[in-house]
């Protein structure tokens, strides 16, 4: 019973924390608009094993990161801005039409090209939010739940990772069906997603600063 419930736990949580969107929620969009599910599938499984990676560090180290965050509140307000700045080139992105313009970008990604296993890895280490929310996240579960460390016998820990990896998975699943179901019902698909996902991270960022102004 205590096992099914780590693993309950680190489903539930992963679930939640991979709601909002983010980088690596975009990439999935993004890769199944303009190609396919399966194709976004390839960023999908790198990035819920790089969350184990996170959950691991929050883990091991959640009292002196979030001590560090406390310390340096410049990090957070970084973080605002940077999401800020990205939802509003996101919101104004123009779909390029010229030959040239097109040629050019087509040889960048020829001689610059990230696999989308690299891809989902990367965005998925590199996320500070997700850091974060597992280091309050553990926090919380080691206060009021579950004892929640490197310490606990292998096979739990290996359980509630197992749950944050099959929670992460289907998340990012679910946002490529549903941007696939989209594509096939709408038209210029691109640019209203472009619009929607500028919108959202712009809103992430104004509540992060309502945040850090008022609490």
């Amino acid at each position: 019973m205590t096992v099914l419930l780590y693993f309950v736990i680190g489903f539930t949580t992963s679930i939640i924390g991979a709601l909002p969107l983010g980088a690596t929620n975009i990439a999935v969009i993004n890769t199944t608009v303009k190609e396919d599910i399966t194709s976004a599938l390839k960023i999908v499984y790198p990035a819920a094993l790089a969350e184990l990676i996170l959950v691991l560090i929050a883990t091991n180290f959640n009292m002196q990161i979030e001590d560090f965050m406390s310390m340096n509140i410049w990090v957070q307000y970084t973080i605002a801005i940077i999401l800020l700045i990205v939802g509003f080139i996101f919101f104004f992105k123009r779909k390029a039409y010229k030959d040239e313009n097109n040629k050019n970008a087509f040889l960048l990604k020829k001689h610059f090209k990230l696999s989308k296993q690299l891809l989902g890895f990367v965005l998925g280490l590199v996320n500070p939010p997700v850091l974060i929310y597992w280091i309050l996240v553990i926090s919380f579960l080691n206060s009021k739940v579950i004892f929640l460390n490197t310490n606990i016998e292998f096979i739990i820990l290996l359980v509630f990772l197992s749950g944050v990896f099959v929670g992460k998975v289907l998340t990012l699943f679910g946002y490529g069906k549903f941007s696939n179901l989209l594509k096939n019902k709408t038209k210029n698909i691109t640019a209203q997603l472009n619009r929607v996902i500028g919108v959202l991270l712009i809103c992430v960022a104004i509540i992060q600063f309502t945040k850090l102004f008022f609490y």
